[in-house]
């Protein structure tokens, strides 16, 4: 770790304090911070962490140059779905978006440019042929009808039925004694042990500050703890939030853990008068494990996060197309949520393809499916789209963008 690196996890440890500080104050004090919040946000909006990132792309196998620009997390998670290891990584530093801007125009060998920012900076990116990509999409579904209507997939039925196989039940509590064996038995070994480097971790103190407005599920095996899940409450509102399996033990994965918590937090939300569960967040590229498992509940996406990717092609983009092929994703377009899913130039797709794309990546919630074609144009493959699609799926050429 460099000197800059080191001043940067200097400042982040300060903050962690000053928070820690902030939340011991009496609510009633707190309102006398509220500027210096909204500087520290400004000024956080605007300071962007720097990294080039050079590397072998997944599916071309091409050399790949990404700039990025954000948190680590969000950072590690981009480079995992880009490159085969190894890869190189390099830190520019801490900098402000015009500094950032000034790397871009330079001649840097890189590919692609990724900047995490606000969703509102998309904004002033409208007419640059950007894509807008949010960190993290929210959708629900509807428990108001009995609970087996929603299990009609198989691959749900599956993870159902070895629920009931393995005589799995649930407990529910809001004793917050319960809480710290949750955060520290399941949820940071679950969640550190899944995503690794891309963990995104919630503090102790911050679950426990919100746990008044939460009930925690607890998976049981037999009289053993093996799994839970935090559901937060917003008024009529009804979240799965935090997850969690007993140590990160992948025999309770086996077990049908991860199914238990979401059948068994359904139930225990419709016993409660809810109508709709809120499923909690997952990433907005298509191809993600934790979405895929959503839509098996028939999950419509509802909002995206305020932050995103803004992304954008460099001069040097002939080892960009890999990653774009190999990376659908959902991605904010004048206020709506579009899928993106980019073809080579083949032949013409026909219907049984299109039909395929649709089912494999259409997600309830976005307003068109948009099938980026590479070479050629896409006007003359339009009249392949069926007709009872024609209103949710759309073909175009990637030359319209870049």
């Amino acid at each position: 770790m460099n000197s800059k690196q080191n001043k940067k996890y200097s400042f982040i440890s300060l903050f962690r304090w000053g928070r820690g500080i902030y939340r011991n104050i009496p609510p009633c004090f707190r309102w006398i911070f509220i500027p210096l919040k909204w500087v520290l946000k400004f000024i956080n909006v605007l300071r962007f962490d720097l990294w080039v990132i050079i590397g072998e792309e997944i599916k071309s196998k091409q050399t790949l140059g990404i700039l990025y620009a954000g948190s680590e997390e969000n950072k590690n998670y981009m480079v995992n779905l880009a490159f085969d290891s190894p890869y190189e990584e390099n830190y520019v530093g801490n900098m402000w978006i015009w500094g950032v801007l000034k790397k871009v125009k330079e001649k840097n060998n890189c590919s692609l440019m990724v900047a995490e920012v606000p969703n509102f900076f998309s904004l002033f990116f409208k007419n640059k042929k950007w894509f807008y990509i949010p960190c993290w999409i929210y959708g629900d579904i509807n428990i108001s009808n009995e609970i087996p209507s929603l299990i009609t997939k198989e691959s749900l039925k599956s993870d159902i039925r070895r629920v009931k196989k393995n005589n799995l039940s649930f407990e529910s509590t809001n004793e917050i004694s319960h809480l710290y064996d949750f955060y520290h038995n399941m949820y940071l070994p679950y969640i550190t042990e899944t995503h690794n480097d891309e963990a995104i971790v919630k503090e102790y103190d911050f679950l426990k500050e919100n746990f008044k407005n939460c009930d925690l599920i607890f998976i049981k095996s037999k009289e053993e703890y093996i799994g839970g899940c935090l559901i937060v409450y917003a008024g009529k509102r009804a979240r799965l939030w935090c997850m969690g399996v007993k140590n990160g033990n992948r025999d309770y994965l086996q077990q049908g853990v991860i199914g238990a918590i979401y059948y068994f937090s359904v139930c225990y939300l419709k016993d409660r008068g809810f109508r709709k569960a809120e499923l909690g967040g997952a990433r907005a590229f298509l191809k993600d494990g934790v979405l895929q498992y959503k839509k098996k509940w028939g999950m419509r996406i509802t909002v995206a996060s305020p932050t995103g990717f803004l992304v954008n092609i460099l001069p040097e983009k002939k080892s960009a197309k890999g990653f774009f092929l190999n990376n659908p994703f959902i991605y904010m377009d004048n206020g709506k949520l579009e899928g993106a899913v980019f073809i080579e130039n083949d032949p013409l797709l026909s219907e049984k393809d299109l039909r395929k794309i649709y089912k494999d990546y259409y997600r309830h919630g976005i307003s068109k499916l948009i099938i980026y074609r590479f070479g050629g144009g896409g006007s003359r493959a339009k009249e392949t789209v069926p007709p009872d699609l024609s209103g949710s799926m759309e073909i175009r050429s990637v030359e319209s963008l870049f």
